[in-house]
């Protein structure tokens, strides 16, 4: 299983999606879009070659070089060699993303062609090498030939939060707010949109989930299959974690164990296993956070608290017992990844990766993996239960082929 991330900021979006037929890809998504009941996508917007002018800046063009610090979301790699990152730009006009890819497994990027919209995306998605998709705050936008043109999706309905693809099965989890004027502590309602034709059209699910989170906070969505999923919301004023197993007809909601954290980022594995991670506020000027992980062995029903640094939330049902395990209370928690029952890494802003064997018990810095120490988000990506990537974002990109040990192969 593998999960990607995005930049690691005050209000973190840690999200999980499924992708591709035969292996698990979780997502972490920062910033908003918008889905409805029923879309019908437009035209296709075409981008040509060429600069690209925006309000006195230029951009770089199609096959121009990326280097890896303008790489600011998760690589997605539908094959070991093959993969694609969005490359973000500033110019005197603002930042901008364009899609960029890698043709040798990650070592070297180029621009393949710019998105709709200026900015405002912060994920990419790939099903296939042509099939796939971009989202954030400028909405979501589809390709069909690898990002050589794009078709923009409506944008009406609510604020989408996590988009969650197996194959062409396409699930995202969106937020709709009551009351006026929206603020952080505004209670959303957490709504389903279900697509089987790749986010093309979309229909609400059946029946509404029965969470809410605040718009200070997030939602996870964690697919287990074509038809079952576990979605968390999370937040300092709350969460509460649910499930469907029949497509969003029907839900039961399930003990949330990291209800009250500021982020939480979630993983499932074949066999009823569920991860959880939880992600205190910052502390000492954002060079450390409480952490805590735990795990279900009966897909969700009862949990085990596998390791917790200490000095958690005082209203989070665990916040007042003693530390547990072996967890490190620096930097902050930006993703969780796992391939296996007992193996799994974590993504530590100012710190870097954390491996752990043991069932999340124990943790050590992965092999070959180091942080600058600027607080700017790790990401791990995990093809296969060997080959994987991982980046810290505008910094770095790092290759393994055993799970173990890490090279650097853009970058410093």
């Amino acid at each position: 299983m593998a999960i990607r991330g995005a930049i690691h900021r005050q209000r973190s979006h840690l999200g999980l999606s499924l992708a591709l037929l035969t292996m698990a890809v979780f997502v972490l998504a920062a910033g908003t879009a918008y889905v409805v009941a029923e879309l019908r996508s437009k035209t296709p917007v075409e981008t040509g070659p060429g600069q690209v002018n925006l309000g006195g800046g230029k951009l770089p063009g199609a096959g121009a070089y990326v280097p890896a610090y303008d790489l600011s979301s998760d690589p997605v790699f539908p094959t070991l060699r093959i993969g694609y990152a969005i490359e973000s730009h500033t110019t005197k006009a603002g930042t901008s993303e364009q899609l960029a890819r890698s043709d040798d497994g990650g070592k070297s990027w180029r621009l393949v062609r710019p998105f709709p919209f200026p900015n405002g995306y912060s994920q990419v998605q790939f099903f296939s090498l042509e099939d796939g998709y971009a989202f954030g705050p400028s909405g979501l936008a589809l390709t069909t030939d690898g990002g050589g043109s794009w078709t923009v999706g409506a944008t009406l309905g609510g604020t989408l939060e996590r988009v969650t693809p197996i194959s062409d099965n396409v699930w995202a989890t969106y937020t709709v707010c009551q009351g006026f004027p929206v603020t952080s502590t505004t209670m959303c309602n957490v709504r389903l949109a279900v697509s089987r034709d790749g986010g093309r059209h979309w229909s609400t699910a059946a029946a509404p989930s029965p969470l809410s989170e605040a718009r200070s906070g997030g939602d996870i969505l964690a697919r287990y299959s074509l038809d079952t999923a576990y979605i968390v919301s999370y937040g300092v004023t709350g969460g509460g974690l649910a499930v469907t197993r029949d497509n969003g007809r029907t839900w039961q909601k399930m003990p949330d164990p990291c209800s009250a954290w500021q982020t939480v980022d979630m993983a499932t594995v074949p066999g009823g296993v569920i991860w959880m991670i939880c992600g205190g506020a910052p502390v000492m000027s954002g060079q450390a956070s409480a952490k805590a992980v735990f795990q279900s062995y009966d897909s969700g029903r009862r949990w085990t608290l596998e390791s917790y640094t200490g000095f958690g939330p005082a209203t989070a049902t665990w916040g007042s017992i003693a530390p547990v395990g072996n967890l490190w209370y620096s930097g902050q928690l930006s993703q969780l990844a796992t391939i296996s029952l007992g193996r799994a890494w974590i993504g530590v802003s100012g710190v870097g990766v954390l491996i752990t064997s043991d069932d999340g018990k124990n943790w050590h810095l992965a092999e070959g993996l180091h942080d600058d120490g600027q607080d700017t988000g790790v990401g791990v990506t995990f093809n296969n239960a060997d080959d994987g990537w991982a980046i810290e974002f505008h910094e770095a990109v790092w290759r393994t082929s055993d799970a173990l040990h890490w090279q650097l192969i853009d970058g410093k």
